[in-house]
């Protein structure tokens, strides 16, 4: 194992910034928040300050209302390469209809290129 990688395991992970940024670049309130996941405002207080972590299950529904991944929230705790490619690809959901079309079909094409080299 690398030095990086044990010091993000003795590392305390904390994710209330992300998960604040994440919800006020939406434009989304805690009380909105709160409100889709049925919890009182207070607790999305507590985990945008680091005061609770939070369930799974909370986190990933935090992360199906603000449209990220549990990769996106933790990367900076994670020892994975994958990591950079998932940052460029958390903006795809805020492309227009027409783009993601555009970007699926290069997709599909760099796909069918490499079956077709096997």
């Amino acid at each position: 194992m690398n030095k990086n990688f044990n010091k993000k395991i003795n590392e305390k992970i904390m994710i209330g910034k992300t998960m604040q940024s994440i919800r006020k670049s939406l434009g989304y309130t805690q009380e909105q928040v709160a409100e889709q996941l049925y919890l009182a405002p207070r607790y999305i207080s507590d985990i945008e300050r680091d005061k609770t972590k939070g369930s799974i299950d909370t986190l990933v529904k935090l992360c199906n209302i603000y449209q990220v991944t549990p990769t996106f929230v933790l990367k900076d705790y994670l020892n994975t390469t994958q990591l950079e490619y998932d940052d460029k690809l958390i903006g795809f959901t805020h492309l227009t209809i027409q783009e993601k079309e555009i970007v699926i079909k290069l997709i599909e094409f760099m796909n069918t290129q490499k079956i077709d080299k096997k």
